[in-house]
């Protein structure tokens, strides 16, 4: 068959790959680059190259096992998984000093020092509790604020730590956060019992994308050229691309956000349910800046951790520290609620995110009910799980299962998990 898919982020060039042995891809990506969140910058610095996220950065065999598979699939020797020594401050916007500096997961050769106290002590009853109710897989449709609520923690930090940090990773205020679901919003805290390891890559997560699309010669890409309409023509589709083309595709899959994907739906008869669960996605913006001055890291260098959290009590953005991972100080910041941007800025870049409440989970389960009806698919980081690079992975594994499930890349893919 022909399979025509809307999108070249990592969701719809992992449809390609693990259809490549069956069936003929023609891919529909709208910018002028693949990767989707995956966006790596390469630097020089200091002597050395090193690739700095801009998007997606992390990566862990623990929470994220099949996304692992793929890279070891895709050739990725050891020597590139890098681990992280991953410690977390936060500071109140105006302090000097932070109120938590938690110790290094793993060693590093930085001097530090720690801020323990009541705020530990609160992180770890919400990790207690969030992993409890992680196990027992009830949480989907409950918000996080019916699991912050009732714990017996100061409401100051509940405020600023507990709301505050997933806020900061999710890219939407305090109040935003309470809505999120809750399993969604400990996931990464929880899904590997409260000790995942992390990594990243050295040669970056965009690298992956160039590795699938090289690992798809018989898809043809097209970047530049987003879908602009799909009509059916009989039990098949008629999808006219930005470029002027017209292909003729037998099974259609959006791999494109959901406000997007609700637009190409809407030509389609029978699809109003769709578009409603579509709509149902709230987006939140995201900007983040690479820089070489520590504007946002706490004064004292003995408190720098991997990630640097700053509150108001109404938003809470972060600073991530590269030093401990590529051997250079390089800041990957938040720069959306800043009142200043950095002197010694590398890049930017804006990206677009949607929050997972409980309607949107209930939304989700809609489009999963759909899957395949009438030559239809959804794939994407925002039909499961909790947004990520697994997330993504995930939703073009159920693609392939459906069209083809005796592909050979599937089966390789899905070993021992």
């Amino acid at each position: 068959m022909r399979i025509g898919i809307a999108g070249a982020g990592i969701a719809g060039l992992a449809v390609a790959w693990l259809l490549e042995d069956d069936h003929e891809c023609v891919v529909l990506e709208s910018r002028d680059r693949i990767g989707g969140h995956a966006r790596s910058v390469p630097i020089w610095l200091n002597g050395k190259q090193v690739s700095i996220e801009l998007g997606s950065q992390d990566i862990s065999a623990d929470v994220f096992p099949l996304h692992r598979r793929l890279l070891e699939l895709l050739g990725y020797p050891g020597e590139q998984i890098r681990p992280i020594p991953a410690s977390l401050s936060v500071r109140r916007s105006g302090a000097v000093e932070p109120f938590l500096v938690t110790p290094a997961d793993g060693p590093t050769e930085h001097p530090r020092s720690t801020v323990l106290g009541p705020a530990w002590e609160a992180l770890g009853c919400f990790l207690e509790h969030a992993l409890d109710r992680y196990e027992s897989g009830d949480d989907w449709d409950v918000p996080l604020a019916d699991l912050v609520e009732p714990l017996p923690v100061p409401d100051d930090l509940k405020r600023d730590l507990l709301y505050a940090r997933p806020a900061s990773l999710f890219c939407c205020d305090i109040e935003q956060v309470k809505e999120l679901s809750a399993r969604v919003a400990t996931h990464f805290y929880v899904a590997a019992s409260g000790e995942a390891r992390w990594q990243q890559l050295a040669s970056g997560l965009e690298s992956s994308a160039w590795a699938l699309a090289a690992g798809s010669p018989r898809a043809r890409i097209k970047t530049g050229a987003a879908l602009r309409e799909a009509r059916r023509a009989g039990e098949r589709f008629e999808l006219a691309d930005a470029a002027g083309e017209r292909h003729t595709v037998d099974r259609l899959v959006l791999a494109v956000p959901p406000p997007a994907a609700g637009d190409l739906l809407a030509p389609l008869a029978g699809t109003g349910d769709l578009r409603a669960a579509m709509a149902s996605f709230r987006p939140v913006r995201a900007a983040y800046a690479l820089h070489l001055d520590p504007l946002y890291m706490p004064p004292d260098p003995a408190h720098w951790a991997s990630s640097n959290l700053v509150t108001d009590g109404v938003s809470c953005e972060t600073s991530d520290w590269l030093g401990p991972v590529h051997g250079v100080d390089v800041f990957k910041s938040q720069i959306v609620k800043r009142d200043r941007l950095p002197r010694r800025l590398l890049h930017r870049a804006d990206f677009q995110h949607f929050l997972i409440t409980p309607a949107t989970v209930r939304a989700r389960r809609r489009l999963e009910s759909a899957q395949g009806a009438g030559g239809l698919y959804f794939a994407g980081n925002h039909t499961n799980g909790v947004t990520s690079q697994e997330s993504a992975l995930l939703s073009a594994v159920e693609v392939a299962r459906r069209i083809s499930p005796d592909s050979a890349r599937l089966r390789s893919l899905l070993a021992g998990q």
